[in-house]
């Protein structure tokens, strides 16, 4: 009995470590999905031409664009989502230029011409390395700075918004955490629990000190809206959340683009403008 027992230990915990590992890999495969190439050019979309930087990342160089309007104007600090690149997030940047803001966004390594390969702690990383960028290098004022995490960029644009100074943040199809996420789409058999913990946004949000605006398709099968509303409850005031009706994962501006870049009007005055004032 007891030597059966020794040997039934044994090959739990190999399972257990074999279930982690096949987990990880899984989350990893699925959480970047790059692009390499760009579907659609600034001047294609009527766009005036970007000023091109390439920002230094632990060891990576990334690819990024600095839409200006005016250099005294609001700036967009677009961290973008899991999939893609830069490129596909032209038609958005449309619309935050015509309200007048400027508008910075990078690609995080692996992604469109940005050199190195993806992972999630180097994903937080060229963030905050791009972030730097615009302060230091093209010198906006981070008073002046609203931080936009789109989808997965949810998760460094929380962090860099806990750290560093900003004017206001806004999550869009952000999930709360990736082990909620997992848990609702697949709650039985519980591979959640081997879920890596360190992705987990619903922690970190209790940490902001500035306004936030959370922003959901109402059928977004991807991220499901729970999660927004999830995170709303978590953060402190003051906040805002904007359920888009009809909308899906990331055309939320496309679906109700009067709500829409309605609510990024009103957020920008209230956090930078009228507090400037």
């Amino acid at each position: 009995m007891l030597e059966s027992t020794t040997l039934i230990i044994p090959a739990i915990l190999f399972l257990l470590l074999l279930a982690y590992v096949a987990v990880g890999v899984y989350a990893r495969k699925e959480m970047f999905k790059p692009t390499k190439e760009h579907a659609d050019t600034p001047s294609r979309l009527g766009l005036p031409p970007p000023s091109e930087f390439f920002v230094e990342s632990g060891g990576a160089t990334l690819h990024s664009w600095f839409f200006e309007t005016d250099h005294s104007s609001a700036t967009v600090f677009f961290v973008h989502g899991n999939a893609g690149n830069i490129a596909d997030r032209l038609k958005v940047i449309k619309g935050y230029l015509k309200l007048g803001l400027n508008v910075f966004i990078f690609d995080p390594r692996g992604y469109g011409k940005s050199d190195g390969r993806p992972a999630p702690k180097a994903f937080i990383q060229d963030a905050f390395s791009a972030y730097s960028h615009l302060t230091e290098k093209i010198g906006i004022d981070p008073s002046k700075i609203i931080i936009l995490g789109q989808s997965l960029g949810g998760v460094p644009a929380v962090r860099i918004a806990s750290e560093k100074k900003c004017a206001g943040l806004v999550l869009e199809g952000t999930f709360a955490s990736v082990r909620l996420l997992v848990k609702d789409l697949i709650p039985f058999p519980p591979i959640w629990v081997f879920v890596t913990p360190v992705l987990d946004n619903l922690r970190e949000i209790k940490k902001i000190a500035v306004p936030v605006l959370i922003i959901a398709g109402e059928n977004d099968e991807t991220i499901p809206p729970i999660n927004s509303r999830r995170l709303y409850e978590t953060a402190p005031e003051p906040k805002e959340l904007l359920i888009v009706a009809g909308a899906l994962h990331t055309d939320m501006y496309a679906k109700s683009p009067d709500v829409y870049f309605g609510a990024w009007s009103r957020f920008v005055k209230q956090t930078v403008y009228n507090r400037a004032g």
